[in-house]
């Protein structure tokens, strides 16, 4: 369809940019490009596939049967799509993209789980003398919507300063309040509770 307006174009064009026109449409009807392509195109499906594969797992795991089950029917499709295509395809490069394509996708779909996984929420409870570092740690958590909650508490002298419950919801909030507290000069004391 494409190539159909390509050249319809070329025809109200010049001689010059009609033929170049028609150079390069020769070039993207080349076997070569078009095995290319293919084979990106099977790539990215097979990613796909993997990562509603990964998903699948992940979705059971949680109890979200209907989900999983959803999932599990597009794979599938998917799945024997790709093994059409494999099968009649003429090169093992096929074959050899789509294997490397099931690693990259479960590899993905295992990201995407730990930056998105809400199973459990980390409850850390942080402590400080020193209530500026405080107050900017409670600043930090805000501005990265980590839900917390600051009160008022006092140090061993009894001076005021601030007590954080910050409510970790998933694994990427954690590691950023790891990462917070690990590069502070200021020495926090800090207890972790899973809900």
């Amino acid at each position: 369809m494409i190539i159909y307006k390509c050249d319809r174009i070329s025809k109200n064009k010049s001689n010059n940019e009609g033929e170049s026109m028609s150079k390069f449409i020769e070039f993207l009807n080349s076997p070569i490009v078009l095995f290319v392509l293919n084979l990106v195109v099977l790539f990215l499906v097979k990613v796909i596939d993997n990562i509603l594969g990964t998903s699948k797992t992940i979705l059971v795991q949680k109890n979200k049967g209907v989900l999983a089950a959803i999932t599990v029917v597009i794979s599938q499709v998917i799945f024997y799509k790709l093994i059409d295509a494999v099968g009649n395809s003429d090169s093992e490069l096929t074959m050899y993209a789509i294997a490397v394509a099931s690693g990259v996708g479960t590899f993905l779909a295992v990201k995407l789980n730990d930056k998105f996984s809400k199973e459990r929420t980390f409850v850390n409870v942080i402590l400080s003398d020193n209530r500026e570092a405080m107050e900017e740690l409670r600043d930090y958590l805000a501005k990265h919507k980590i839900t917390n909650l600051a009160t008022e508490a006092f140090t061993k002298e009894w001076e005021k300063t601030i007590a954080i419950t910050a409510y970790a919801e998933t694994k990427e909030e954690s590691r950023l309040l790891d990462k917070y507290i690990e590069n502070s000069e200021t020495k926090f004391k800090r207890v972790i509770t899973k809900n």
